[in-house]
């Protein structure tokens, strides 16, 4: 089997490897319900981080202590607390929302970040992101449907949670230009893992053994899906990725309703397609421009100004 898809293109290679990765993290959402059915999300998410810590260690020490060597500390800390506030509220929402609903709303991640990157980082993001950010909002709208009976308040929970994951994944791009994969990986299982014991703490239950094995799984998943996640942009062109990422709505969808009879809301279609096509827009320009700025050559300015140009576009 492993001489046959060698031989196969990188497209077909990187379609298996974007698809694993969709399907694990579907996989990883159902498990994390069956899981917060016995222990509290909190205590969840500390067992998730900390069996992320234990599976990680044997590649620290297999590189050496020396790769872990860092002078930005208090940005990889306030990652650190940022993804354990994000993996909180993301476990609670897959708890007490439909997991199709959450997973829908949790797509906006790429929204909240062309808003941060605008009143934060000061970039200039004009009318055509503008446009697909707003579009994107009303397919929350239309999901969550503000100001009527239908309205959950757990629905602000896949919100708030992508708020959370948009402000680490901002803070990620600033680390990654300083800091190896290794060295990111650890540190933030290293500061999630006691970040995330506090709250734990005050809801904490003896596990049994079925939650432990199930909270052990997930963390096997979540490092595997983000292998795959790598081989596949290793092997195409992120244009080609995005779409898979997405898949895991419908894949979610069908393992919810074989194992827990959910139905999606006939208002998951529309607003769906909203929210995804605007993160996917979204996506794809910042990809855009960001490969157009990295072509321009460094010691021409007047090129620089017309990236620059492009960029604020």
């Amino acid at each position: 089997m492993k001489a046959w898809f060698d031989r196969q293109p990188n497209t077909v290679k990187a379609s298996f490897y974007a698809l694993s990765a969709a399907i694990l993290a579907a996989c990883f959402t159902l498990t994390i319900r069956y899981a917060t059915a016995e222990i509290h999300p909190y205590q969840a998410v500390f067992l998730r981080f900390a069996f992320g810590l234990i599976l990680i260690a044997p590649f620290v020490v297999g590189r050496g202590i020396g790769t872990l060597r860092t002078t930005r500390l208090p940005l990889l800390g306030l990652r650190g607390v940022l993804s354990a506030a994000e993996m909180c509220l993301w476990f609670m929402a897959v708890l007490y929302l439909p997991l199709a609903e959450a997973t829908t709303l949790n797509f906006t991640v790429p929204l909240f970040g062309t808003i941060l990157a605008a009143v934060i980082l000061r970039e200039t993001v004009r009318i055509h992101r503008w446009l697909a950010v707003l579009i994107g909002f009303i397919g929350v709208g239309l999901i969550i449907q503000p100001g009527t009976a239908a309205m959950q308040p757990a629905s602000l929970l896949p919100i708030a949670a992508a708020m959370c994951m948009a402000c680490a994944g901002m803070i990620t791009k600033q680390l990654v230009r300083s800091e190896n994969t290794t060295s990111l990986l650890f540190y933030l299982m290293i500061i999630t893992t006691p970040v995330s014991l506090i709250p734990a703490l005050f809801v904490w239950q003896t596990p049994s053994l079925g939650a432990l094995g199930l909270m052990a799984v997930a963390a096997l998943m979540m490092n595997v899906m983000q292998i795959c996640n790598i081989k596949a942009l290793q092997l195409a062109d992120y244009s080609f990725f995005v779409g898979f990422s997405y898949l895991r709505l419908p894949i979610i969808a069908i393992l919810a309703l074989i194992a827990f009879g959910e139905v999606p809301d006939i208002w998951i279609l529309p607003g769906g397609a909203m929210i995804i096509g605007a993160a996917i827009y979204v996506a794809l320009r910042e990809r855009k421009l960001a490969s157009a700025i990295a072509d321009i050559p460094a010691q021409d300015p007047q090129a620089a100004m017309v990236a620059d140009d492009k960029k604020s576009s």
